[in-house]
């Protein structure tokens, strides 16, 4: 009866080792995810925002880049409005 319950032990010790993994690699797919979208979206801002710059014939313009695509993930919208600051203050 004892060495029933000790062989159940590491069966359980699996068990509880592979639902943690499974529940953190669904975090870090969620994180890479959302990073993926804020990335993707900050780009098509910044295409959206160039476009409409040129056409009111403002010849500025921020590049699409990774550091760019970077920044947008990371900070979201806000760091479009930071990339376009920057670059806006380079013309003071």
């Amino acid at each position: 009866m004892e060495m029933d319950r000790l062989a159940g032990a590491p069966f359980i010790i699996i068990m509880c080792v592979i639902v943690l993994c499974v529940l953190a690699l669904r975090k870090k797919a969620e994180f890479i995810l959302n990073f993926m979208l804020r990335s993707i979206t900050g780009v098509i801002c910044i295409i959206v925002i160039n476009e409409m710059l040129a056409s009111q014939n403002y010849a500025t313009m921020v590049g699409i880049n990774p550091w760019t695509a970077l920044t947008s993930g990371i900070l979201g919208l806000p760091g479009v409005a930071l990339l376009y600051g920057i670059h806006f203050l380079k013309f003071l």
